[in-house]
């Protein structure tokens, strides 16, 4: 039969050292590293929806300022029909207001992924001031415009007369 092994005070130190080292990383390893990582993702999701409180009370304190804001630009981010007929009716509106001849040529609408461009190429012609007036209140219209092209000759026989012809994008934001 054989003896149970009996071991020296050195050696049941050392196991006992090596026990306690073992139990120790085990309880690091499987409680205490999960128990930081939680607390450490918690901070980090606290910070978060701290700062979104923030913001949102800012929000709140800055409203009537960022509605004021928002009835400024409410022109531009209206919606208009297919056809931009609306569009067409100011510029004839425009074109009788200034006292000129206005051709219009509309071309099909192009839809980007938030914009839309509604593009017109005109034909203005009359006198200097008049047409100077149409292309001033062309340009103030409440409406997102690009002018793609603007060229401005005399009119050939006609004494103070000019004849400008441009290319006006209308843009209009999509919601």
């Amino acid at each position: 039969m054989k003896m149970p092994m009996t071991l020296r005070p050195r050696e049941h130190r050392l196991a006992f050292v090596a026990t306690v080292i073992i139990a120790t990383w085990g309880a690091v390893s499987w409680g205490v590293q999960p128990l930081w990582d939680k607390t450490r993702e918690l901070k980090d999701h606290l910070e978060t929806q701290t700062g979104r409180l923030n913001a949102v009370g800012d929000l709140l304190e800055h409203a009537a300022a960022i509605d004021e804001e928002h009835q400024q630009i409410a022109p531009y981010l209206s919606q208009e029909d297919e056809e931009g007929s609306a569009f067409l009716h100011a510029l004839e509106a425009i074109s009788r207001r200034a006292s000129v001849q206005l051709n219009l040529k509309p071309h099909p609408v192009k839809r980007e992924e938030r914009l839309s461009r509604f593009e017109v190429e005109l034909d203005v012609e009359g006198a200097q001031d008049r047409l100077l007036v149409f292309l001033d209140e062309l340009l103030r219209m409440p409406t997102l415009l690009t002018i793609e092209r603007l060229r401005i000759s005399s009119v050939s026989g006609k004494e103070r007369s000019l004849r400008a012809n441009l290319v006006v994008q209308k843009l209009t934001l999509i919601r």
